[in-house]
């Protein structure tokens, strides 16, 4: 397996990439994060459990760093002095930047199109930046995402919604998952894209550009029932997708909830402060009350408005 894998099955396992961890947690792929510099080796830890009769006892550890050991006196015979090697007591920290600065490089995300603020919820989601759409001029965002199970969707949500990304993206996680996110990104395991040749790490561009892809479809093919795609949108009863403005897009997007559960009724306030437009109304920001409601309609009293799809 890609050591890219084994790394992130190891982010899987601590509760948090902050703390140092053993070298236990590292796992037996210890030498190649230490060479790739995804783990660094910061301290030791001061005091040990050893055995002690049927069960173990905490003592204190003499580290000597000329002789590469430590020391301990026995708990059974306290005249006797164990030692052992310095290697079985390091700690080290996780370099997770690293670790994701060159997953970057292997996915071969542009530099000009690296993100500039990476942790977005610290511990379970980071943007790597955007990738291009093979010969396009569109890029679709590439988050990685970690314990998603434990992540506070209070926090990774509006990320996920925020009207800055240009279309739907990717979260890419350590095994499959059927979860569903906000808007038209989509979940898929980091397995599916990686692989190892000759001792080599390879990407499968072609397998990762179908995904960013998303709805596009080939000539003649027909279109999904509803999607939203960059400027791109259809919905049940349009015949064929239609392209709207950036500003329609974005409304659009803000407002098209998670597929699979009815979409968010919401009012033109808590809109417009997302969307940051200098448009009154929804019907100012679509042309007129008929253009608007072949995309939105008005749900509740109070002006609470809904986007028409399932």
């Amino acid at each position: 397996m890609s050591a890219y894998l084994e790394y992130f099955n190891t982010l899987e396992r601590v509760r948090s990439v902050e703390p140092r961890v053993i070298a236990t947690t590292v796992g037996h792929h210890r030498a190649e994060f230490v060479r790739r510099r995804w783990v660094v080796e910061d301290g030791y830890l001061t005091r040990v459990m050893v055995p002690f009769l049927d069960s173990e006892e905490e003592v204190e550890a003499d580290i000597d760093e000329d002789a590469g050991v430590f020391r301990y006196r026995s708990p059974q015979q306290r005249s006797r002095i164990v030692t052992r090697p310095l290697s079985d007591i390091v700690l080290y920290a996780l370099r997770i930047d690293t670790w994701l600065t060159d997953l970057c490089s292997l996915i071969g995300i542009e530099p000009r199109q690296l993100s500039q603020r990476r942790t977005r919820v610290p511990d379970h989601l980071w943007h790597l930046g955007n990738a291009r759409i093979a010969g396009t001029h569109d890029f679709a965002p590439v988050f990685v995402g970690r314990l998603w199970e434990r992540a506070p969707a209070a926090e990774t949500t509006p990320v996920l919604c925020d009207t800055a990304w240009p279309r739907g993206g990717v979260l890419l996680r350590h095994r499959p998952s059927s979860d569903s996110l906000p808007r038209d990104h989509v979940m898929r395991s980091l397995i599916d894209f990686i692989r190892v040749e000759d001792g080599q790490d390879v990407f499968d561009a072609s397998a990762f550009d179908r995904v960013l892809r998303g709805f596009v479809t080939s000539n003649g093919d027909a279109e999904p029932e509803q999607f939203l795609q960059g400027t791109r949108v259809k919905l049940p009863h349009f015949e064929k997708s239609r392209l709207v403005s950036d500003t329609r897009a974005a409304i659009l997007k803000f407002m098209w909830g998670v597929e699979g559960k009815t979409p968010p009724a919401m009012k033109w306030a808590e809109v417009k402060s997302k969307v940051d437009c200098g448009y009154r109304s929804f019907d100012e920001a679509f042309g007129d009350k008929v253009t608007r409601e072949e995309y939105l309609l008005l749900v509740k009293a109070g002006g609470h408005y809904q986007v028409r799809r399932q």
